[in-house]
């Protein structure tokens, strides 16, 4: 039989736990498109973990968790389930082009006109 303690702890795990999804905000995964800049391929990879780190309290670890692929040809970027406050922050930072959620998106217009993005 489960003692009223044993319900009490498993209760306010429960509590705790929600509490700091909610406060975090639900982590999906977006693509943070990069500038290109002077980087070389080869190091492409650990500017992004640099740029996930700097919203993760300086983790690199915890970005190595948080990153789910890197982009490197065609645009560089990366796939990261983020959270709505690091997505907020990521998107202040330079050198950040955007910050999408995952999903589908149009692209319209050319370089001579300018790009534009529509999401779906």
């Amino acid at each position: 039989m489960v003692s009223c303690s044993h319900l009490l702890v498993v209760l306010a795990i429960v509590v705790s736990v929600s509490v700091t999804v909610l406060a975090e905000g639900e982590a999906e995964v977006h693509i943070v498109h990069v500038e290109k800049g002077d980087t070389p391929l080869d190091e492409v990879e650990g500017k992004h973990l640099d740029v996930l780190a700097s919203v993760c309290g300086g983790s690199q670890e915890r970005a190595k968790e948080l990153i789910i692929y890197h982009y490197k040809h065609g645009m560089r970027g990366f796939a990261a389930k983020l959270t709505p406050e690091q997505v907020r922050e990521l998107e202040s930072k330079p050198g950040i082009l955007g910050v999408n959620k995952q999903g589908v998106a149009h692209t319209t217009g050319g370089a001579s006109t300018g790009m534009k993005v529509t999401r779906v």
